[in-house]
């Protein structure tokens, strides 16, 4: 695997130029050719031309929002790689607990 992370897009959207279609949604296992092919059917069922696919893939690959927002609805095959995932803890920490104030009843006579 190459220098770039699979499940990660950098935040302000700016992609380098050598990066693949794929990993533009998060999954660089993805050839173009199978991105294009997702992109071109998400694009039929929205009545458009599939003529738009290479235009919209390098709008994509220039950091345009819209463009990205629009790939990542598109239907791709399952991970045929390992994907990164982040670490979970499965417990949590110990936590102090105690009652609430109101349960208890101060009575004091003041002077």
């Amino acid at each position: 695997m190459d220098q770039y992370d699979m499940t990660n897009l950098p935040t302000d959207h700016t992609v380098p130029s050598d990066m693949n279609f794929g990993a533009i949604i998060g999954r660089a296992d993805l050839s173009d050719d199978v991105v294009v092919d997702a992109v071109k059917s998400r694009l039929a069922t929205r009545n458009r031309a599939e003529g738009d696919a290479d235009h919209l893939l390098n709008a994509a690959l220039g950091g345009d929002r819209e463009a990205i927002s629009f790939l990542r609805t598109i239907q791709v095959p399952a991970p045929s790689v390992r994907l990164a995932m982040p670490t979970q803890a499965l417990t949590r920490d110990t936590q102090r607990r105690g009652f609430g104030l109101p349960s208890i009843r101060f009575s004091w006579t003041r002077g």
